[in-house]
């Protein structure tokens, strides 16, 4: 007999293409808020403002604002559980969300120093989760278990296209952080609004509300999956804050390549990965729906982004990185659409979603947390063990692949 989480979601009714259009639409606008700004446009405001310790201050940075995005992930999905309003649990903290994070942008545009940026980030992720914790919910809410790996391999596209955005956004045309940070509003709030627009709750969300309660009842598949992808994260995270000092520092991009930038490489190492991510992902998203198989994918996709790790470890030469984020950027993209299907399965409430994905979350964001303090132990005290991050990060990964076997109510 089925656990009952398991039949509520096999009994809601199947979405259509508009609202995975829309809702897609919505996840590759929530990537553009933020990946392009962390992964780029803060290191680069890092080294402007501390160029003697340009790694310090990110490290900062990084540590503040995921303690910050940690405990708002939490409070606002807690909070949208129990939210009865005429516009619905999830779209009014969503709302609120995205005029913050707009305000967010002016602050970081205009940082005049250290601790203007450190203070212009915390009110980055406060607002940014203020969104991102609601919309995250919505897979869960509406969309019945046997179409939530294709729903998720749409929603994959999100973490792909908002890391490509960052080729536009580092255009030379676009000269400064200020005209930089415009732009980012913009395709966010194109991208959000026909979502905020015609969402709509489900009705048992409306008596839902209701019945949500403050006890915990967590369970070990939510414990194993927990831990799966909290390992995965901490080496997503590395590789999202270091990349450009890794390939400014260790691998002499600007060396190898007179009359180019580190940020330009970047961005075009980023596009390639995006391709193989969007490819990877949503092959990967649609064959574990048809398997029936979740947890054979992030093995694999585990073991493919710590091969990528180990070559940026042993070959940073030309084409190692090339190599090295081609492997990672397949293995990427089939862990995060398939982990994200797999842990909308084995969620313990379906009335208390959010609170519970805000527990999920943490998985984000104390890997935020961890990698700077495991970056700066393992790049030592001259900031340049390059190999030796690279290394335990691929560690990091092969722990997290292993730990989703302990899941037992999803294949």
């Amino acid at each position: 007999m089925k656990a009952v989480p398991d039949l509520a979601a096999e009994l809601l009714p199947p979405v259509g293409p508009g609202f995975i259009a829309t809702l897609t639409l919505a996840y590759v606008g929530a990537f553009i808020a933020f990946v392009p700004l962390l992964s780029l446009l803060v290191p680069l405001q890092a080294q402007a403002l501390a160029p003697m310790d340009k790694i310090g201050l990110l490290s900062l940075v990084t540590l503040l604002g995921a303690v910050v995005a940690s405990i708002t992930n939490l409070a606002v999905g807690w909070a949208s559980d129990r939210t009865r309003h005429r516009l619905g649990r999830r779209r009014p903290w969503m709302a609120g969300g995205l005029i913050g994070v707009i305000v967010a942008y002016g602050l970081i545009a205009t940082a005049s120093s250290p601790a203007m940026l450190v203070a212009s980030i915390v009110v980055f992720q406060l607002a940014f989760n203020t969104l991102f914790a609601p919309l995250n919910a919505v897979l869960a809410d509406r969309v019945p278990d046997r179409q939530k790996g294709r729903v998720a391999a749409f929603l994959g596209l999100g973490a792909p296209l908002g890391a490509a955005s960052g080729v536009l956004i580092t255009h030379p045309i676009l000269a400064d952080t200020t005209a930089r940070m415009g732009v980012m509003g913009l395709l966010v709030t194109a991208c959000l609004m026909p979502f905020l627009l015609t969402y709509r709750d489900a009705p048992h969300l409306h008596s839902a509300a209701r019945r949500a309660t403050t006890r915990l009842q967590l369970s070990p598949d939510f414990g194993f999956a927990w831990l799966s992808r909290f390992c995965l994260q901490i080496a997503a995270s590395i590789v999202n804050a270091y990349m450009l000092f890794y390939l400014a520092d260790h691998a002499r991009y600007a060396e190898q390549f007179p009359g180019t930038t580190v940020e330009s490489g970047l961005a075009r190492l980023i596009t390639l990965s995006t391709i193989l991510i969007l490819i990877s992902g949503f092959l990967g998203g649609l064959a574990s729906d048809r398997l029936n198989r979740r947890k054979t994918f992030i093995l694999l996709a585990a073991g493919l982004m710590a091969c990528g790790l180990t070559v940026f470890a042993i070959w940073p030469g030309w084409p190692g990185p090339l190599i090295g984020y081609g492997l990672y950027g397949i293995g990427f993209g089939l862990y995060t659409t398939v982990d994200a299907a797999l842990v909308a399965q084995v969620l313990p409430s379906r009335q208390d979603t959010a609170r519970d994905l805000g527990i999920m979350n943490l998985t984000n964001t104390l890997p935020a947390v961890l990698a700077p303090v495991v970056a700066l132990i393992a790049l030592g005290p001259e900031r340049q063990s390059w190999p030796q991050l690279m290394a335990t990060s691929a560690v990091l990964a092969v722990l997290g692949g292993l730990a989703v076997l302990g899941v037992r109510r999803v294949r």
